[in-house]
């Protein structure tokens, strides 16, 4: 119910720090701030912003990946997984939105649930002939939208992951700890 989302995300919201992650690893940068746009004194944390550099480190980083010699049943797993994760942190998620993107609860509840369904989509695509009989095409870069900052971002993301890519992420300037989440 939303009711129960409501007093979940007070009781979810903490500030949050993120920076760009390369195989994992975080790495350094100038932070900025970042203010909730529905309301300007809740703060929602800082982000450390990525410089050219790490662009191209991540890019080179993407191209050495193992992941594209895994099976499409070891891929389809992995992004099954991450729905399940994604269902078990709702609550974390459903906050994040609400609070980074100015979502209305009903929408981060239908952002996430979007999300969810992207993930065992794909996996179930990746499971198919005509994913699994593919080659991938390498590295893939996804930018996420503003205005559906996880459950476009995660479709783009999963999409390439489901046919053997590699991918290079970059959140909206507007929503990165989302993405980083």
């Amino acid at each position: 119910s939303v009711a129960r989302h409501l007093e979940s995300v007070a009781r979810t919201h903490q500030t949050m720090q993120a920076s760009s992650l390369v195989s994992g690893e975080k790495n350094t940068g100038s932070w900025r701030k970042l203010t909730s746009p529905i309301d300007g004194n809740l703060s929602i944390g800082y982000v450390q912003e990525a410089t050219s550099d790490l662009i191209d480190k991540s890019i080179a980083a993407a191209r050495r990946s193992a992941w594209p010699s895994l099976s499409t049943d070891a891929r389809a797993d992995i992004l099954e997984y991450t729905a399940t994760l994604l269902e078990q942190e709702q609550d974390q998620f459903i906050s994040l939105c609400a609070a980074e993107a100015g979502k209305t609860i009903p929408d981060s509840i239908a952002e996430v649930r979007e999300a969810v369904d992207f993930c065992r989509y794909y996996a179930n695509e990746a499971r198919s002939e005509r994913i699994s009989l593919r080659m991938p095409l390498g590295v893939i870069a996804c930018i996420s939208p503003w205005n559906f900052p996880l459950a476009i971002f995660m479709g783009q993301v999963v999409a390439a992951l489901a046919a053997g890519n590699c991918v290079v992420a970059k959140p909206a300037d507007q929503t990165p700890m989302i993405a980083y989440r």
